[in-house]
């Protein structure tokens, strides 16, 4: 498809789109752009990584301050997690300047796979957790309680003040560099690891989650994109709408976010990763197999 007026009139649309899913869930857009811009508008895969890395530099500095503002986001999580992130992601920068497309489609869809079965599985988990103030009685871990990593928001869905202490560092630790990768390799941003790590391992409720993974990742895609724009995989036609897109979308979703119930988010987050996770396999299967399943992008 040339990079035609109408074109990057679509591709603004699809990444407001994204940027709004992406604030709303704290993964910054990228798990949505990307799929979108391989199924719908057929660019390549490695282009499609390259601009939306730069769109989660955008839509992080939009929706992470907003976040900020309203005390759900951790800082000190935050800034603690995104030391393993961003060595986590220079590794998957280098790595993906040398993977075939079709492997790194196939990476893609089964991370996705997997994180829409954990979204699913634990869907009522936080809504439970709040109403039984479970989130405040975990045991903090060794480092957990030396770094201080505790803290309070007001959720507004439930009404209430909820508590929580972190637990499960080590742990987190460890897949949080794994999101640096998937970032790096992906354009993905790490958010979506990140949320389910935070929120499955160190008892940090999902809302919190989101808000601290906003604001890490556009450190993470910062470190990233840097290769690629060293590597000329950067188009500037495309990242332009994509940044400005996912940013508009961005805004309006952090404003809805905390007015959701934690299960809500959870089924959405599901289902979304249920369908993308097929369309990127498809994908696969076309570009390296030739076998073609139908999709609607």
């Amino acid at each position: 498809m040339p990079y035609t007026l109408f074109f990057v009139g679509l591709l603004l649309f699809a990444a407001i789109v994204a940027g709004f899913f992406g604030a709303l869930l704290g993964v910054g857009g990228g798990i949505f752009i990307v799929p979108v811009m391989v199924l719908a508008f057929h660019l390549p895969m490695k282009i499609a990584v390259a601009a939306s890395l730069v769109s989660v530099i955008a839509t992080s500095n939009a929706g992470g301050s907003s976040y900020v503002d309203q005390h759900i986001t951790n800082l000190r999580l935050g800034m603690y997690l995104e030391i393993a992130t961003t060595i986590g992601a220079l590794s998957g920068s280098i790595l993906a300047l040398y993977l075939k497309d079709w492997l790194m489609l196939l990476i893609f869809a089964l991370m996705l796979a997997y994180l829409c079965y954990t979204a699913f599985a634990t869907r009522n988990l936080d809504d439970r957790r709040i109403a039984l103030g479970d989130f405040s009685r975990a045991r903090q871990d060794r480092l957990s309680a030396y770094l201080n990593l505790r803290g309070s928001y007001h959720d507004e869905a439930a009404n209430r003040k909820v508590d929580y202490v972190v637990s499960g560092t080590p742990e987190g630790t460890g897949i949080a560099c794994l999101a640096g990768l998937s970032s790096g390799l992906l354009g993905i941003g790490g958010g979506v690891l990140k949320v389910s790590a935070m929120n499955a391992y160190m008892n940090v409720p999902m809302k919190v989650a989101v808000g601290t993974s906003k604001l890490m990742i556009g450190v993470t895609a910062a470190v990233g994109s840097i290769l690629f724009f060293m590597a000329g995989l950067i188009h500037f036609y495309v990242v332009a709408p994509v940044a400005v897109g996912t940013t508009v979308g961005a805004t309006v979703g952090t404003m809805v976010m905390n007015r959701m119930h934690s299960a809500s988010i959870k089924w959405l987050f599901a289902v979304l990763m249920a369908y993308l996770a097929y369309g990127m396999f498809a994908k696969a299967l076309v570009i390296r197999f030739h076998v073609h399943f139908p999709v609607l992008m």
